[in-house]
């Protein structure tokens, strides 16, 4: 059987199309026994009352395991200086919290959980609702506590990472 010359231009019209999509860069946050654990996300919000706040974790992941049982996970949104936390949060981790060694962070006020130092927002969340997407999970949490800070944050758009440069609009 030939390839479909149309699906296939449609596939790759797809995936083009999803990487124009630019959202926020989130270490995405929660407690494994009492240490941090954490794993880079994305993160998007939802000016509603009350004020929620989504992600997607991977279904078959240890963050999802430990939110979906803990029912509660923290949104740290990355400034620009804070680029190289993608990487370390993305890899594989030898042990329990070895991804937060030299990274700096507090407890939050709300529930306890690892909230990174000089990011451009912080979330903590109880988890409202998780649904199945693809081979991730849709996580809605409800924010029960929020700070926020001056600086850009790091943008995934069209398969890298950017800055944010003001324009006239």
């Amino acid at each position: 059987m030939e390839p479909d010359p149309i699906a296939d231009d449609r596939v790759r019209a797809i995936r083009t199309g999803f990487g124009r999509l630019a959202v926020a860069v989130a270490i995405i946050t929660t407690l494994d026994d009492g240490r941090p654990h954490g794993c880079t996300g994305m993160a998007w919000a939802e000016h509603a009352t009350p004020p929620l706040v989504l992600t997607t974790l991977r279904g078959t992941g240890r963050t999802r395991e430990l939110v979906g049982a803990g029912r509660q996970f923290g949104v740290n949104v990355l400034s620009e200086e804070q680029r190289a936390h993608v990487g370390r949060f993305a890899a594989r981790s030898p042990e329990p919290g070895a991804r937060f060694a030299g990274v700096p962070f507090s407890p939050g006020p709300a529930y306890g959980l690892p909230l990174l130092d000089g990011c451009v927002a912080s979330f903590e969340c109880e988890v409202e609702g998780m649904y199945p997407f693809g081979g991730h999970d849709i996580v809605v949490g409800r924010v029960a506590w929020a700070s926020a800070r001056e600086g850009r944050p790091v943008v995934h758009y069209d398969g890298h990472l950017w800055g944010l440069q003001e324009t006239d609009g």
